[in-house]
């Protein structure tokens, strides 16, 4: 992306069944930030919008066992998710609650007119597929409710995807399906529901290949679509969801995350006064979803096949940005295992700082697939960090100060931020190897970066992104305004705050005990 553009980030919602934990933070979240940071960097106008995910039936699950309803659990994992994602410095320009109601009516019009308006172009059509209910309950068991053996690698799932392997399945593809409802016997009724198939199933992979998404990540969608066409649901049966006026009881309009971005593109109409929906096909705006491996299908897939449903209405994502599972000492983080660390309470302790969690989470690298962390290794790096803040940059930062001279933009900067930015647009996304070439400029010490004033800016350039905290601090010491950008940087600033704006690190040693009581093992 280099001409100035509008762009849309979504990062896909979480679900409010639960506060966020570092596979959250690391995965999603971080890497909308992250991109959007870049990209604002560069010129661009950039909004980041998203919302939790409130019909998913896991807040059902988590409304049950806590004796709540599922508004009232909605409402507080919301609130709380905002905190959490506040707290590890993630930007948002809106967060949607779609149940309250300022976003309701809004929300289910989309879902409910786009399901319409594939219907008369003919893209839908309604199929029998069978469907397990409990005995003891009547209820259907699916999603949420249905457990077993995935079909393509034989380990232990639920829902409609597996976190092992990526691929998505039908309930009656499920090897010894069970209900976590109860322990009742499974009855299998043939139940009609509406499913879209993609009109060019080839152009989808295409469209991604061009795009930079790499080969691992794709290999889940040609798989895919090998296997069933590319058939996405767009009802199914449910009693907490998005009703229609169009269906009978018991059965709901999917809960999509593409339409789900539709709506947020409606709320960045609104936000900005554009003329139209950043998804409408020639809206001109850019827009970039951000999901997470396990949801491929919905991610990668969904949106083509409504968008080439829709009669030219709707477009797909422009690019998709992909993240592999973040495991915690060797299993998956997991807010029904309660497996992980929580964001809000690690944070919230004081003890580690958001650029500090940030800076260890860049170094996973989920760019590539599923990446490992582990409570020692937080420690080294915040160590690590907080030893070169003390005896590097202070020191440096001070000196600047006395000197008083003007901030000069050198070719050494400027080359070091051109090469990280290919690892921070959408098309071949590789945050390891930003935060990488950022850990090297920091040790590669002032003496060989055209002096302290250069090396400091350099280091507010690449930091900006990623570690946004320290980098806004050094930034300001420079004598700069606002937020790090190049074009400022260019410019040069008449000489640098005479005042220490830059925070010392903690005096108190951290250490792994310290950490414990923020550490959940399932």
């Amino acid at each position: 992306m280099h001409v100035s553009q509008t762009v849309l980030i979504v990062p896909m919602q979480p679900t409010p069944n639960g506060r966020m934990h570092i596979g959250h933070g690391a995965g999603t979240y971080l890497r909308a930030d992250v991109l959007a940071r870049a990209l604002r960097s560069r010129g661009h106008d950039v909004s980041v919008i998203s919302g939790s995910d409130a019909f998913e039936d896991w807040v059902t699950a988590a409304a049950r066992a806590d004796g709540r309803t599922a508004e009232e659990t909605v409402a507080r994992f919301h609130a709380g998710i905002k905190q959490d994602l506040d707290a590890l410095s993630i930007g948002l320009d809106a967060w949607i609650d779609p149940t309250s109601a300022e976003h309701r009516d809004g929300y289910l019009a989309v879902h409910e007119d786009t399901v319409e308006l594939l219907r008369s172009t003919g893209a839908a059509r309604a199929e029998s597929e069978r469907i397990p209910f409990s005995e003891q309950t009547g209820r259907a068991v699916v999603g949420t409710w249905i457990a077993g053996d995935c079909p393509h690698c034989g380990k232990p799932c639920g829902g409609a995807t597996c976190t092992f392997c990526g691929q998505f399945f039908q309930p009656e593809e499920v090897v010894n399906p069970r209900s976590r409802l109860d322990d009742s016997t499974l009855e299998w009724r043939d139940e009609e529901n509406w499913f879209a198939y993609p009109a060019d199933p080839d152009a989808i992979t295409g469209h991604h290949e061009r795009a930079g998404v790499r080969p691992q990540f794709l290999d889940t969608v040609r798989r895919y679509l090998d296997a069933s066409a590319g058939r996405v649901n767009l009802t199914g049966q449910g009693t907490w969801g998005i009703g229609s006026r169009t269906l009978p009881p018991g059965k709901v309009i999917a809960n999509s995350y593409y339409l789900y971005s539709v709506y947020c593109g409606e709320v960045h109409r609104r936000l900005t006064g554009a003329a139209a929906n950043p998804f409408a096909a020639a809206s001109g705006v850019t827009t970039i979803g951000v999901f997470g491996s396990d949801n491929s299908r919905p991610g990668f897939v969904s949106p083509h096949v409504i968008a080439q449903g829709s009669g030219g209405a709707l477009k797909p994502f422009d690019a998709a940005v992909v993240t592999g599972m973040l495991h915690f000492e060797g299993q998956k983080c997991s807010t029904s295992k309660g497996h992980g660390i929580w964001l809000g309470e690690l944070l919230g302790s004081g003890l580690v700082t958001a650029d500090e969690l940030r800076f260890h989470l860049l170094h996973a690298p989920l760019d590539r697939g599923t990446a490992d962390v582990t409570l020692d290794g937080l420690v080294d790096d915040v160590v690590r960090l907080r030893d070169w803040r003390r005896n590097v940059l202070l020191p440096a930062a001070d000196r600047v100060r006395s000197a008083g001279a003007a901030v000069v933009c050198t070719p050494a900067v400027l080359d070091a931020v051109d090469a990280q930015y290919t690892g921070l647009g959408p098309s071949g996304t590789d945050l390891t190897a930003a935060v990488t070439a950022l850990a090297d400029w920091m040790h590669r010490g002032p003496g060989a970066a055209d002096g302290d004033r250069a090396w400091l800016l350099g280091l507010a350039l690449l930091g900006a992104p990623l570690v946004p905290g320290l980098a806004g601090e050094i930034w300001a010491q420079l004598g700069f305004e606002g937020a790090p950008d190049l074009a400022r940087a260019r410019a040069g600033s008449p000489a640098p705050c005479p005042e220490p704006l830059l925070t010392p690190p903690a005096a108190e040693p951290l250490t792994a005990e310290a950490l414990l009581p923020f550490v959940h093992r399932a």
